[in-house]
């Protein structure tokens, strides 16, 4: 078996401790060159310490990679160790687990303490290398990774092989036995039964998770498995057969694959550039279609320049506005935001600000600052007065009437409708808009509803008064069917509860009754010559 070696830490400390030190032993197999190992170096998460040392992370707390750890950290184990890693390794040492290490039961309670001792046992026997049959226990789950402490151990002596199949199978295989309990995944995965999920479990969560790594790394290309249960590799193969994977292998279905996804890509971006035109060309005539208050409402002209900065900062594709904010227009809006907070004079704009505010078009502005803050801020306002000013204000640009808040009424159903029903965006003008998007506003605030109806605009009436009254025939004729059910329950309860009292009633006033002493009732009463004499009564 040809192994390849990598010195991840370089030279090994030596220990005085108790005159017994020994040189621990940190070969490493790295993925790429050896492939029968399941981890990488590259699948590690190295943290450097105070000291400069690095601490690696396996995201996998098993029993096979806790002594692959204490492998590759030697006398840094026990510290770089989280204690219910070490709680799990104790089960090995008290006899719960058979793991490859002897029995003592000094090592196992000193791993369940939150506090070890400095000079005991487990310090003294972590200070040496695993020994060799907890090394083949170990590489039963990860494979060849111990360079050459695992030496004379093959892989079909711990029960692994070489699987050469699509990533995707093992993957399949790992969630199926780390969601166990799961038929779903269950069904998605190559058949295995209960027993093997449970003899194999580890090596399938170490291959989930691993994988899980592998693919949020798109810099490294890992197609194959690498090493899998020999005992498993029947149903992986049948599931590779079942599953059509190999014209994964096959060059001419890839590239038609390929190129049929690139035509759907092409396509759906086609679609989307469509939509994108349809909406800002939409967008653009109700820009337009405003007059200059509704535009620029009570803003100065500090306030719109800062507007035109943010939008021109967080511009996107349905942005109306030209060319990247100056470096000059930041630094001014910053200033702005200072003076705005501390009340004081709008600060002198930069020449390059102005003239860059200059090239944009000032019948599609769209406020930044002071009305988009007033929209977006719940309002400190504590009574109905205020509530229905605040609504005015929002609805400042519309045509709107005030409507008497009733049960039913006008303003109910606008305030229904626009919270359940309203979605078609599109065919909305700007006063449906507003006003639906107020009343949503209001539904999240906990504001009262009744202060809604200081400004309904009209458009908004007609479809919601009809979606209102099919909803509102709805609820009472669900209503009527409910109060119909309850009123036969009740009926049939009252009916059942006559029944339960008439019973009770004849049961509480039973009296047995009277029957006839047919045979005569007699006593002793005393002894004659002639024999015993009796007295009798009789009915």
């Amino acid at each position: 078996m040809i192994r390849i070696f990598l010195t991840l830490l370089g030279l090994v400390t030596a220990f005085a401790a108790n005159a017994q030190a020994q040189t621990v032993q940190r070969d490493w197999t790295p993925y790429e060159q050896n492939k029968q190992c399941m981890i990488s170096e590259n699948y590690f998460n190295p943290s450097l310490q105070m000291d400069g040392a690095k601490k690696w992370f396996i995201v996998d707390a098993s029993i096979a990679t806790t002594i692959l750890k204490w492998h590759i950290s030697g006398d840094r184990f026990f510290d770089e160790m989280e204690s219910p890693a070490l709680g799990r390794l104790a089960q090995c040492f008290d006899g719960r687990l058979e793991c490859g290490l002897p029995l003592n039961y000094d090592i196992a309670n000193e791993l369940n303490l939150f506090d070890r001792p400095e000079n005991g046992a487990s310090t003294a026997y972590f200070r040496n290398p695993p020994p060799e049959s907890a090394v083949r226990f170990a590489m039963a789950t990860v494979g060849d990774c111990f360079g050459s402490a695992g030496d004379g151990v093959y892989l079909d002596e711990v029960g692994l092989t070489e699987a050469a199949l699509p990533i995707d199978i093992c993957y399949r295989a790992g969630n199926a036995m780390f969601y166990r309990s799961s038929s779903k995944y269950r069904s998605e995965a190559p058949t295995m039964t209960d027993a093997q999920i449970a003899k194999y479990r580890d090596w399938g969560i170490l291959a989930k998770n691993l994988i899980d790594q592998r693919f949020n790394k798109p810099d490294e290309e890992v197609t194959l498995c690498g090493v899998a249960p020999a005992e498993l590799m029947p149903s992986f193969m049948q599931f590779y057969d079942d599953n059509g994977y190999g014209l994964l292998e096959d060059a001419e279905y890839v590239a038609a694959q390929e190129a049929e996804a690139a035509a759907a890509a092409k396509a759906a971006a086609e679609k989307q550039a469509r939509e994108d035109e349809y909406n800002r060309k939409s967008k653009k005539e109700r820009l337009l279609a405003r007059n200059d208050y509704q535009r620029f409402g009570t803003l100065d002209g500090c306030q719109i320049a800062y507007s035109y900065v943010f939008g021109g900062i967080n511009r996107d594709k349905m942005s109306f506005i030209v060319d990247p904010v100056p470096d000059s227009g930041i630094s001014w809006a910053l200033k702005f935001e200072k003076t705005q907070a501390a009340g004081q004079q709008c600060p002198a704009m930069p020449q390059e600000l102005g003239d860059w505010i200059a090239k944009q078009d000032p019948k599609l502005f769209e406020a930044y600052g002071a009305e988009e803050e007033f929209r977006n801020n719940k309002p400190n306002i504590w009574n109905e007065n205020d509530w229905e000013a605040f609504v005015e204000r929002w609805m400042w640009r519309n045509q709107t009437f005030a409507e008497t808040y009733v049960q039913g009424g006008n303003c109910q159903a606008a305030i229904w409708y626009s919270r359940n029903i309203a979605h078609d965006w599109n065919s909305f003008n700007q006063a449906e808009l507003d006003f639906v998007g107020l009343a949503r506003v209001f539904g999240r605030w906990g504001a009262p509803d009744k202060a809604l109806c200081a400004a309904i605009p009209p458009d908004v009436l007609p479809l919601a008064r009809k979606t209102w009254e099919r909803h509102y025939n709805q609820v009472m004729r669900e209503k009527a069917r409910q109060q119909a059910e309850w009123d036969a329950a009740n009926r049939r309860e009252a009916a059942r509860r006559a029944e339960i009292d008439a019973a009770y009633d004849e049961l509480l006033n039973w009296k047995p009754p009277y029957q006839k002493q047919s045979e005569l009732r007699c006593y002793n009463v005393e002894e004659t010559k002639y024999g015993t004499r009796q007295r009798c009564f009789s009915d």
